[in-house]
C-alpha cells in the first residue's frame, strides 16, 4: 500500500524554505508522497530572491505529464508560475484532469519583497487558470492584488465569481493580535479560523499551508476539515520555527516526528 500522491508544480528554492522543496518537506511530514514539475529556478536565501529564470512551459509540462502517465496523482498543487505563458499552458493542460482537485497558492512576490510575476500573469491567471482551480489560497495582499478591489469580502466574492470554487484568504499580513483566516464559497464566508499572531517573519508559510491542504485532500479528507487541519499544522510549524540564515525563520515541518523521537529518547 503506497501513500497518496500530490504533484507539486512550482519554483525551486535552493534554501528549501519555500517553493518545491518546502512542498516536498510538508507532504513528507504528513505522510504523502510528493512529485514535482519545476516552473522556475530561483537564486535566493533566507533574506530574499536575488533573481530567477523560467523553465519553458513545454518543458515544465513534459515533467508533469511524465508523472501523470505513470503515477496515480490524487491532487495537484500549484505555486510560482512566473509568467502568463506558463499560466496559460497549465490551464490548457489541466483540462485533461477535471476530476483531480487543484490547490493554487498564487505566488506573486517573495517574502523579502522581490516580484516573482512577469507582466500579464495576473490577467491570465484570472481568466484562464482560475476556473480550473478547486481552492485558491492567497494572503490578504495577494487577494486584493488579484481582485483589484479595496476590501477582502469583495475580493473573495470577485475571485469566486471568476472561477475559484473555494477561496481561503489568510490574515497573516497585518498588524493585529490574531490571525483571521477566512474560507469563502460562492461569494459567502463559510468559516473563519482564528489563530494566535506569531511575531517572526517566515520563509515558505504559504507554500506550507497550500501543500498541507493538498495533503489532506489527497488523503480523502473533506475540504473544510482539510483546511482546518492544514492551518493547525502550519501554525504549529511556524510557532516552532528556527533561524538558519540572516533572514526569515524556517517552519519546523517535522515537529510531530521530532516530538515523538524526543519522547522515545526520554522514555
Amino acid at each position: 500500500m503506497h501513500p497518496p500522491v500530490v504533484l507539486s508544480i512550482g519554483g525551486s528554492d535552493p534554501s528549501a524554505g519555500a517553493g518545491i522543496q518546502a512542498d516536498l518537506l510538508t507532504l513528507a511530514s504528513l505522510g504523502v508522497h510528493g512529485c514535482t514539475a519545476i516552473t522556475a529556478l530561483t537564486v535566493q536565501d533566507s533574506v530574499n530572491v536575488q533573481c530567477f529564470s523560467l523553465v519553458p512551459p513545454a518543458e515544465c509540462l513534459q515533467q508533469a505529464q511524465a508523472i501523470m502517465d505513470d503515477i496515480p496523482v490524487r491532487v495537484i498543487k500549484i505555486g510560482m508560475l512566473g509568467s502568463a505563458q506558463m499560466a496559460a499552458a497549465l490551464a490548457d493542460w489541466l483540462e485533461q484532469y477535471p476530476d483531480i482537485p487543484v490547490v493554487l497558492d498564487p505566488v506573486m512576490a517573495a517574502g523579502g519583497g522581490t516580484s516573482l510575476a512577469l507582466a500579464g500573469l495576473r490577467e491570465t491567471l484570472i481568466h484562464e487558470l482560475l476556473p480550473k482551480i478547486t481552492i485558491l489560497t492567497p494572503n490578504a495582499p495577494e487577494a486584493l492584488l488579484l481582485a483589484a478591489v479595496p476590501d477582502l469580502e469583495s475580493a473573495a466574492a470577485w475571485l469566486n465569481q471568476h472561477g475559484a470554487t473555494w477561496v481561503l484568504i489568510t490574515g497573516g499580513h497585518g498588524d493585529t493580535p490574531e490571525l483571521e483566516n477566512r474560507l469563502y464559497h460562492h461569494g459567502r464566508q463559510q468559516q473563519m479560523y482564528v489563530q494566535q499572531w506569531l511575531p517572526q517573519h517566515y520563509h515558505g508559510s504559504g507554500c506550507t499551508l497550500a501543500s498541507a491542504i493538498a495533503a489532506g485532500l489527497a488523503k480523502g479528507i473533506e475540504l473544510q476539515q482539510a483546511v482546518q487541519e492544514a492551518l493547525d499544522f502550519t501554525h504549529a510549524a511556524l510557532r516552532q520555527a528556527y533561524p538558519l540564515g540572516r533572514g526569515q525563520y524556517f517552519p519546523r515541518r517535522f515537529y510531530q516526528r521530532e516530538a515523538t523521537q524526543d519522547a522515545h529518547e526520554q522514555g
